[in-house]
């Protein structure tokens, strides 16, 4: 028998001390920002600012190859907090409340009455068209009887490594037949949804509030650019702000604001509305 090397693999339930902050970034951080700035609060800090547009465009050459920099912006609060909603969105989203997007089966709105059929997936979903033909990302066909509507425009400026969550869901939740081994791969027996088909509905809807919350809050984060936090007035952000922050240049000049709590989040999320169609 060939001879193996055991690793005994850590207990992961067994509470741990460690971490990947080192005391001397710590320092950093708290010189900068104030003593009460803990390490877990260097991490929210990290995701936030990692998020933002001005960031990504600045060391884009840079990621990749080297490790990142992070900048000490001119207000840590806000990319903290913007970090810590993003992290509770993108670790959370098998949990996160649906989006009610519309779903439709044979024409007619549906919330899981039809029989078990109206949601599989058949070969593979796509997007909707437009009367010119056009992709319409507004509109999901699961496959030939259902279909998600009235998918928020702003879903399509949140991409993780190139395609949106949906995108991603489109790509990979198909049915797959490999002709050399004869295995089929079918996402429709997957265990939640074989015995609950209309989790497939669910699961998509949550793609859609990851998406829509996350373009809002990257949308809202002030520059990562130390010394510019000036340049930039909190204003409305509209469709063509978020269109502005995906790493074409600068925000807009409306298109930042300083978010503080996760009351005010809960607010703006909630009341302030999109211009889908920005003078």
């Amino acid at each position: 028998m060939t001879e193996t090397l055991s690793l005994p693999l850590p207990d992961a339930s067994t509470p741990t001390t460690s971490d990947n902050v080192t005391d001397w970034a710590l320092e950093q951080f708290q010189a900068k920002y104030g003593p009460d700035i803990s390490k877990d609060d260097i991490w929210e800090y990290l995701y936030g600012v990692m998020h933002s547009p001005e960031w990504r465009m600045d060391y884009r050459h840079d990621l990749q190859r080297n490790l990142p920099r992070i900048p000490l912006a001119d207000d840590f609060e806000p990319f903290r907090a913007a970090g810590r909603k993003l992290m509770d969105l993108h670790i959370g989203y098998e949990t996160v409340d649906e989006y009610p997007v519309q779903c439709l089966v044979d024409g007619e709105p549906d919330e899981g009455d039809a029989d078990g059929s109206a949601y599989r997936i058949e070969g593979r979903m796509r997007w909707g068209k437009g009367s010119d033909g056009t992709e319409d990302r507004t509109v999901l066909v699961v496959n030939n009887r259902c279909q998600l509507v009235g998918i928020p425009v702003e879903t399509v400026h949140y991409t993780v490594s190139g395609r949106t969550p949906l995108q991603w869901a489109i790509d990979s939740l198909r049915v797959k037949h490999d002709k050399a081994s004869g295995i089929i791969d079918d996402p429709n027996g997957w265990r939640d949804w074989a015995d609950e088909p209309f989790n497939l509905i669910r699961h998509l809807r949550r793609l859609v509030t990851v998406s829509y919350e996350s373009a809002h809050i990257i949308a809202w984060l002030p520059t990562s650019r130390p010394g510019e936090s000036h340049l930039y007035e909190p204003g409305p952000v509209t469709l063509a702000d978020i269109i502005e922050s995906q790493g074409k240049g600068p925000p807009l000049e409306d298109s930042t604001g300083v978010i503080y709590t996760d009351e005010e989040f809960v607010a703006h999320l909630e009341s302030i509305p999109y211009d889908t169609a920005p003078e």
